[in-house]
């Protein structure tokens, strides 16, 4: 899912009380809420903070802008009413994340957000009737189960391997490689997105020459290296968490093994990846989001994000930052703090916002999305898909 780094994300998809039937509509003069509760699920702690901390940047910068203008208009009260963010740390366990989510309906939030694991508690959402927006989360098979509470703007696994081809078919005639080796970590995340890598692999003329797998954090990941370099895979595609990212280029190095491309998914989203040097230079990733795109609001969205935290917004703060838009517009337009109301005005969400024209399709994920690509280059994280970019792909890597 994009989940992200845990080990523990294996559990997800053996996803496998009361039922919390909404808030009433209030009788005409009704004293309104002092602030409409929005709840928000991130890891703030363990391997998934990564996600988190930059999730919560974008998630507050949204509630002060709103709450700057007056707050959401809720025309069964008649005026404006401030949001308030409530944040629960799932501390990157799946488990913790159903109990918060469980938390979050007790406290009577009418609508939530969340990143990544918050789809382990996608059917207690469901139970509650909690009308949820969650980003960074890319498992299909989870957004196919047609939950009617869950919505989902992230592009799901099939996108990544799509846009890693696209980006090789800019290559001129002829020099497309060919050979590639896929190192999986052993998560459901990742066997379903190399499952449908291989799909497509087979559709444009390129041969899996390896394909080996490892549990995350395994501090040795020689044999999958060995693996791949004695097949003579001139591209190493994998989807590893950060630190096994790191651990991989590290061994290849001591190994000599130097293909002509590294597409390292989701270790390269991290910005921290610019402090490795060249060791981390030309990894390809494929983030959900870069500051780079041309949506509009992003340049200014990337101005209010620097002035808050001192730098450019991580590819993880545009997307979060939306959904608070998302689940903000659905409540003026439900007119009430009932869930079913907001749930059916998120379904109707029609939209555009930094992370690009956001609809919803029947299973409640997005419509027409589109999954950037990046290469590390000189330490900067280059966007270089969709085409027309300022920075280009760079292959094979220098010196390989």
């Amino acid at each position: 899912m994009r989940n992200k780094f845990a080990p523990t994300v294996i559990a997800l998809t053996l996803l496998s009380g009361f039922v919390f039937c909404g808030f009433a509509s209030p009788a005409s003069g009704a004293e309104a809420p002092k602030t409409i509760k929005i709840g928000a699920m991130i890891s703030l702690t363990g391997p998934d903070d990564a996600v988190g901390g930059p999730a919560k940047a974008g998630y507050e910068l949204a509630i002060d802008e709103i709450n700057q203008a007056g707050g959401v208009m809720v025309k069964a009260y008649g005026k404006k009413i401030p949001l308030e963010l409530v944040l629960v740390d799932m501390e990157t366990d799946p488990e913790k994340a159903i109990a918060r989510a469980e938390h979050l309906n007790s406290q009577n939030v009418p609508v939530a957000v969340g990143t990544t694991l918050a789809a382990a508690a996608a059917e207690i959402l469901e139970k509650d009737r909690l009308p949820f927006v969650v980003c960074f989360m890319t498992i299909r098979a989870v957004q196919d189960r047609g939950f009617k509470y869950f919505f989902n703007i992230s592009p799901l696994n099939d996108t990544i391997p799509k846009t890693v081809f696209d980006v090789f078919g800019t290559l001129p005639k002829g020099t497309m490689p060919t050979k590639w080796a896929f190192i999986k970590q052993q998560t459901d995340y990742t066997t379903e997105l190399f499952g449908f890598a291989k799909q497509m692999a087979a559709k444009r003329g390129i041969k899996v020459v390896y394909e080996g797998e490892y549990a995350p954090l395994t501090p040795d990941l020689s044999a999958v290296i060995t693996g791949a370099k004695n097949a003579g895979a001139e591209v190493v595609f994998s989807q590893p968490n950060p630190p096994d990212g790191v651990t991989m280029l590290k061994q290849m190095a001591q190994l000599g093994y130097k293909p002509k491309a590294n597409v390292i998914i989701l270790a390269s989203d991290d910005p921290s990846w610019g402090k490795l040097g060249a060791l981390g230079d030309y990894a390809i990733g494929a983030p959900e989001w870069h500051p780079d795109l041309k949506y509009p609001g992003v340049s200014e969205f990337n101005e209010a994000i620097k002035a808050k935290t001192g730098q450019l917004p991580f590819p993880y703060t545009g997307p979060a930052y939306a959904t608070i838009k998302i689940v903000a517009a659905a409540i003026e337009k439900a007119g009430s703090l009932d869930r079913a109301a907001i749930r059916d005005a998120v379904a109707a969400t029609d939209m555009m916002t930094v992370a690009g024209p956001t609809k919803f399709g029947p299973n409640n994920g997005r419509i027409n999305d589109m999954r950037p690509a990046i290469q590390w280059q000189k330490g900067k994280m280059e966007l270089i898909w969709p085409v027309n970019q300022k920075a280009k792909l760079i292959y094979p890597i220098p010196g390989k």
